[in-house]
């Protein structure tokens, strides 16, 4: 038998506000990076503390916390930190799931800013006590399976007789291990055929592509939606169909996902 913890508790970080001159300072308290899971709520506790690591009071001041991206240097997020407790200093930094799921798996800098009521302006906040401005928080993956959206084609271009939807990403494209596909057809009163057609080319021409086995579909007078699931490694897949010359319906759109 096999027994765990669960450990449930916020990531703790301090952030300093200088009060004393001089170049002496004690080595950094927050050396390692903050985390978050994409697509999950996390709690970040600050706690905010002068030079000589004493709780400030949160009194007549707003705390903010900024997200840069640490390639571009461009803000990617913005929020008001909450305080939880104003005489020992503690404010908390909170993400919704849309919030992280929204970032890049990636390393980005967080900076706290603080605004005082009456004064112009705002102040930085330190990381550590050699004037570090920035935190460091890691954004990882594969916490939460996330549904992809889907894509959906409701124009087809005329070849011959053929009417050709545009390409969709496949499962290559989007790094689907099992290759697990879903798609559905809309259809109104139509008489003729449609069929996917899939590519293993990552620039896929109209010669580049191929029948899915056994996903083509012979119809008359349907109006219906149907849905179909296949299984393949592609890297693009799309509906092709063959109206019959005495049709008056149409395919009106088509929705898929890998």
């Amino acid at each position: 038998m096999y027994q765990a913890t669960l450990y449930q508790y916020n990531q703790r970080a301090e952030a300093l506000i200088p009060e004393r001159r001089g170049t002496l300072y004690y080595g950094p308290d927050n050396h390692k990076p903050l985390v978050a899971y994409r697509g999950l709520n996390i709690e970040f506790d600050f706690f905010v503390k002068n030079t000589d690591r004493k709780p400030q009071t949160l009194h007549n001041k707003t705390y903010t916390a900024t997200l840069l991206d640490r390639t571009t240097k461009s803000s990617v997020l913005t929020k008001t930190l909450v305080p939880d407790d104003y005489d020992l200093g503690k404010l908390v930094l909170k993400l919704d799931h849309n919030e992280t799921l929204a970032l890049t798996a990636k390393l980005y800098d967080l900076v706290v800013t603080y605004t005082i009521t009456d004064v112009q302006g705002s102040y930085g906040g330190s990381s550590d006590q050699n004037n570090r401005i920035t935190f460091v928080l890691e954004v990882k993956d594969g916490a939460v399976a996330q549904l992809r959206p889907s894509e959906t084609v409701t124009v087809f271009t005329t070849s011959g007789d053929d009417k050709i939807g545009g390409r969709m990403e496949g499962p290559v494209i989007n790094n689907s291990k099992q290759g697990i596909q879903t798609a559905v057809v809309y259809t109104t009163d139509y008489t003729g055929v449609y069929k996917f057609q899939a590519s293993l080319s990552l620039q896929p021409l109209d010669s580049d592509y191929f029948d899915v086995p056994s996903q083509s579909y012979t119809v008359s007078s349907q109006t219906a939606i149907k849905h179909y699931t296949f299984t393949g490694m592609y890297t693009y897949v799309r509906l092709v169909h063959t109206p019959d010359p005495g049709n008056t319906g149409t395919l009106d759109k088509v929705t898929y996902r890998s």
